[in-house]
């Protein structure tokens, strides 16, 4: 069960950052096939989407990989997830308001 979830962990790990990586490349792509209006807001709203990604990849390679190959939980991981999971919130709510300001 331990390999199973690591695996998944690096699975998804490594998807959510392709994603976000796309994401950030073709920021003004997803803009123009969208059709947002202001397409430089619309390109940020898109790269702080990524962002959020990615920082939900390191929360995830943080839980399912790095506690479960070292067997335990420290404090450095606990703040590592907590800072991850709160930069994904705050990009996420930064995504949002570019978006709806970018129609």
């Amino acid at each position: 069960m331990r390999s199973l979830l690591i695996a998944l962990g690096v699975v998804c790990t490594v998807g959510l950052i392709v994603a976000g990586l796309w994401g950030w490349q073709r920021a003004e792509a997803v803009v123009t096939w969208v059709g947002w209006e202001k397409r430089i807001i619309g390109a940020w709203a898109v790269r702080c989407a990524a962002v959020a990604l990615v920082s939900v990849a390191q929360a995830v390679a943080l839980t399912l990989v790095v506690e479960r190959v070292y067997h335990r939980r420290d404090a450095v991981c606990a703040v590592l997830k907590l800072s991850a999971l709160l930069t994904c919130i705050v990009c996420t709510a930064s995504a949002i308001a570019l978006g709806l300001a970018g129609r």
